[in-house]
């Protein structure tokens, strides 16, 4: 079953990309939609997996995990598809874009408060968090990205992803490498990357195939890692 699963959301993946590619951005709405809610339906598989196999028992820390995990998940699907309709309402750009990161920003923090439910926050997290805004911010200036109104957010939200990447990393190191944490931090790490790639796609409109490509390359595969975590949570 989980083959399958990871099959059918590579082969949406791939029908989404040549959506977008060629440029049909409605069906590549509803795509995105799909393909969303395929790693939705595989986080859900791997809650079922760890019930139904899973030889330890279930204790509260796992039981909020999970749930943030969960929630983590779904506002990425909401965020993403208010990201999209940019593409719709041209004049609503930055609108869009503000809500997709008020959106997102909540994921990363349910991401956070998951992966500080079996090991305790590190405080140097936020110190990666900060790091990895100054290199935003630097990278930005270098690349002449234009952040407009929404300069304020986008550091804000580097800030978030960044903390909680840099939180995955202490989480694995914590837990001594097992399987669930380093399959998250993967996943941490390549949303992180995702975010980077989409800068100069919405602030320097380089919408070049390599920028897109990658970009949604490295989303939907932190955003698969991450659900797929929790089906090795034991």
């Amino acid at each position: 079953m989980l083959y399958s699963i990871l099959g059918i959301l590579v082969l949406s993946w791939s029908i989404f990309i040549y959506l977008i590619i060629k440029n049909r951005r409605l069906d590549g709405f509803y795509m995105k939609g799909f393909t969303s809610f395929v790693f939705i339906f595989l986080y859900a598989y791997s809650i079922y997996h760890v019930l139904t196999h899973s030889q330890n028992a279930v204790n509260d820390a796992h039981i909020i995990l999970m749930v943030a995990t969960g929630l983590g998940l779904v506002l990425g699907l909401i965020g993403d598809l208010f990201l999209e309709v940019q593409y719709f309402y041209p004049d609503q750009k930055v609108k869009q874009i503000k809500y997709g990161m008020i959106v997102f920003g909540f994921s990363h923090l349910f991401y956070i408060i998951a992966i500080t439910e079996l090991v305790v926050f590190n405080y140097f997290s936020l110190l990666i968090g900060l790091l990895m805004t100054v290199v935003t911010y630097i990278g930005a200036k270098g690349l002449k990205l234009d952040f407009g109104k929404l300069t304020l957010f986008s550091y804000g939200y580097s800030f978030v992803i960044f903390t909680m990447v840099g939180q995955s990393i202490f989480q694995a190191n914590l837990l001594s490498g097992s399987t669930y944490s380093i399959i998250f931090m993967m996943g941490a790490i390549f949303f992180g990357l995702s975010d980077l790639l989409l800068a100069p796609i919405y602030f320097k409109k380089d919408s070049h195939r390599f920028f897109v490509i990658a970009n949604l390359a490295t989303y939907y595969l932190g955003q698969t890692l991450i659900a797929l975590s929790i089906y090795f949570l034991f």
